[in-house]
């Protein structure tokens, strides 16, 4: 019996009829995406743990103290408190993006100036608030359709307080 074998053509991968890796590129839930949502997560616990702190600070009559800590955490993020709430929303979206928008870093300030303007308005500053509130909206809006799953629903969140605090000031 003689079995005759055909030699095939020396193949790069990737090539068409050429071996084919062992996973697809794209395979949920690969090593990668997971370690990758995990660092999203922490980023997220790591910004709830400051909200939550400013929060506390704010109910807790601690407003200078809040705002020290707003100030550190803006700062951290490349830019002064006093200038967020000084800029028009159109040009603080340009100064965190210019041509294309930085979306994590606006997600973080849009919260963060949200907290400002809660402690504005606890200070009894409502046109700083008014105008940190403002900046805050314009930031989550403009960086939301671009956000994960969970930063979107924390956006969402952040929204709804916002525009509920600007009805009842009106």
């Amino acid at each position: 019996m003689e079995v005759k074998l055909e030699r095939q053509p020396d193949v790069w991968k990737g090539e068409p009829g050429g071996p084919q890796p062992l996973r697809a590129p794209h395979t949920p839930l690969s090593l990668h995406d997971m370690e990758q949502r995990d660092y999203l997560l922490r980023q997220i616990e790591a910004l709830g743990r400051i909200l939550s702190r400013l929060r506390e600070l704010i109910v807790g009559g601690d407003t200078s103290g809040a705002r020290g800590d707003l100030e550190m955490h803006l700062r951290t993020a490349g830019i002064e408190l006093a200038m967020a709430n000084s800029l028009d929303p159109s040009t603080l979206l340009m100064l965190l993006g210019g041509q294309k928008l930085d979306v994590r870093r606006a997600f973080v300030v849009g919260a963060l100036l949200h907290m400002d303007g809660m402690r504005a308005r606890a200070d009894g500053d409502h046109a700083w608030a008014a105008r940190s509130f403002r900046a805050a909206e314009a930031l989550l809006v403009a960086a939301r359709p671009q956000l994960d799953a969970e930063r979107a629903q924390l956006a969402d969140g952040t929204l709804d307080e916002i525009r509920e605090a600007s009805r009842i000031n009106t």
